[in-house]
């Protein structure tokens, strides 16, 4: 990249910078202000003025955090309710046991992302304050040179800009300066201060502080496809064509190009910077950024868009009640401090005693008797009738503008029998559904992400290692394994993750609420129609999570296997399965 060339990318990247950090400032600030009151974190949920001027009159300002349980209770329903992606084929070169592999690698690339963790952080995150981002990342292995896709979270969701149309995006962090000069040496940091057009640089560089920033961005360039047809086995694919793929290359390879075309299309560039000069570049193997956004509540009001938490709407009665339950407390603990009415006369030569009288405990106190009067305290402040009523209602409120009830708690109501209880919980889980959805569409979008980018970084003869589903069910797999078939000596690939197109569905995770209703229902079946009993038993035991369960299900399987026929100690399972999900070779095709 020349000079020119370098300043006009540099000078674009600071233009698109200042407009998405001047579009989101609000949205930012809000959330910033809403993480600090949900968790209550530096007395989040006083206002700073009247904090600071209760403090300076050594009166209390007590908080009741009612908010941060609503935000537990939405995000821990999606931590037992996970989502999970279910890859399928979706035209005449993809099958379902390669979607199997791959929906087995999107497994364990999770497991070691430690993907769970990651998910249940950053949808917290945004429904305590809004919005919330993990990443995709691709590593090299220390033992060899192949790549692998990990997820990784972004602790901190102020650090990314992502631009709404999925254009461009940065994730920024601040360094020192010595960090800075000691991890690029040679690269230059702008004395910007003097300099005229130093209000361009502003934004990247502080006193003794540099940002560098991870710059992600579409651009577009000609691509070439092309329709192929294997001169042997008759079988056509389509593929793009490049440097190292040519037309050329291909008919070396025993394939006849049979048609070619041109077409606009993106690619995903990447470059870290320092809004004066270029650090690292290169491509990223995606088709989009990849940057996954978790949004809580989104609303685009007049062409602009609003990302909202939980609690926004909650605020005010969350803090009317901390003011109120303040006041009441206030007002009770100056009852034994109700001041004494008293002259001068009857107090003097006692001053010390009766000035400390409401701080010590004194068994007695003297005065001087003037006439028939004695001393008496004022009559103690009395709480309002009115303060208490407020507090019940800023309760209310509270649920009401969240929209969730006690019932979502467990709290006892009217309902009795156990079918009622969950249907009015689940209506009041209701009033919060578009959090979860979100949720749900972001692990989706980080699946599509994945189906995407496997095929290009899993693009060579190697072992993998796939889970089943739940975790369990780990396997060793050779993927894109070359194989000669002993009948017509034909080569194929056998666990091809390089051609095909797949997608993805969602699907529940068994977790805790899963697991316990499905046992449930198959327990009421097999009460209802005791003949399908025998049938199902095994599935009980599966989905059950007491010790020995996994060895009863294995004896139930064995037990069953014999009754249908087949070989002692054969999993059901295997007996019974279908055949486009049996795994069965094709011709020329190994098994996995």
């Amino acid at each position: 990249m020349g000079n020119k060339d370098k300043d006009k990318f540099l000078a674009l990247a600071r233009r698109r910078f200042a407009q998405i950090e001047v579009a989101e400032l609000d949205i930012r600030a809000a959330s910033l202000e809403d993480l600090k009151f949900t968790y209550n974190v530096e007395d989040g949920q006083w206002p700073e003025s009247i904090r600071n001027e209760r403090i300076s009159e050594s009166r209390p300002c007590l908080t009741s955090n009612k908010l941060r349980k609503y935000v537990a209770q939405v995000a821990n329903r999606e931590r037992d309710q996970r989502l999970a992606g279910k890859v399928r084929p979706v035209d005449d070169n993809a099958d379902v046991k390669t979607a199997k592999v791959i929906e087995g690698l999107i497994r364990q690339i999770e497991y070691e992302s430690k993907a769970d963790e990651i998910y249940a952080d950053v949808g917290e995150k945004a429904i305590a304050g809004g919005f919330g981002y993990w990443r995709i990342i691709t590593k090299e292995k220390d033992d060899s040179f192949e790549q692998e896709v990990f997820i990784e979270k972004i602790d901190n969701q102020f650090s990314v800009y992502l631009d709404p149309r999925g254009t461009y995006a940065f994730i920024r962090k601040s360094i020192s300066k010595e960090e800075f000069e000691d991890r690029y040496p040679g690269k230059t940091v702008a004395s910007f201060d003097q300099t005229v057009a130093g209000e361009e640089y502003s934004q990247w560089y502080e006193e003794d502080r540099v940002f560098i920033a991870e710059y992600f961005y579409k651009e577009r360039y000609d691509k070439t496809i092309a329709e192929c047809m294997n001169l042997v086995t008759g079988e056509i694919k389509i593929v793009e064509l490049k440097e190292e793929m040519t037309s050329e290359s291909l008919i070396e390879k025993g394939y006849q190009v049979l048609r070619q075309k041109t077409k606009k299309a993106n690619k995903i560039k990447w470059a870290k910077i320092n809004g004066y000069e270029v650090l690292e570049e290169g491509d990223w193997v995606g088709k989009d950024i990849p940057i996954i956004e978790v949004v809580g509540d989104k609303v685009n009001i007049g062409g602009k868009e609003y990302k909202r938490s939980l609690i926004r709407d909650a605020k005010s009665p969350q803090q009317m009640y901390n003011y109120f339950l303040t006041h009441m407390t206030e007002t009770m603990a100056l009852v034994p401090k109700s001041p004494y009415i008293v002259t001068p006369q009857e107090i003097k030569g006692f001053e010390k005693r009766w000035n400390v009288a409401n701080v010590k405990n004194y068994p007695y106190l003297l005065f001087n008797p003037q006439g028939n009067r004695v001393p008496k305290r004022e009559l103690p402040p009395q709480i309002q009738t009115g303060a208490g009523q407020l507090l019940q209602i800023a309760a209310v409120d509270i649920q009401d503008t969240i929209g969730m009830y006690e019932a979502s708690f467990g709290e006892k109501s009217n309902e009795r029998t156990g079918i009622a209880i969950r249907t009015r919980a689940g209506r009041s889980d209701f009033g919060t559904y578009h959090f979860s959805d979100n949720f749900r569409r972001a692990i989706l979008e980080t699946v599509r992400h994945l189906i995407d980018i496997i095929p290009k970084v899993y693009d060579t003869q190697r072992v993998i290692r796939i889970l089943g589903e739940d975790g369990a069910g780990e396997e060793l797999v050779e993927i894109n394994k070359e194989m000669i078939s002993p009948l017509t000596g034909q080569k194929r690939i056998i666990n091809d993750l390089t051609v095909g197109k797949y997608d993805v569905v969602a699907d529940v995770k068994m977790w805790s609420t899963r697991r316990q209703e499905s046992a449930e229902l198959m327990a009421n079946i097999m009460q209802a129609s005791p003949n399908i009993a025998p049938l199902i038993l095994d599935l009980v035991f599966k989905y059950n999570d007491f010790p020995g369960a996994s060895e009863v299900e294995k004896r139930i399987k064995e037990h069953m296997s014999q009754l249908l026929g087949g070989k002692p100690g054969k999993d059901i399972e295997q007996e019974q399965s279908p055949v486009g999900e049996q795994s069965l070779p094709r011709e020329g095709e190994g098994e996995l």
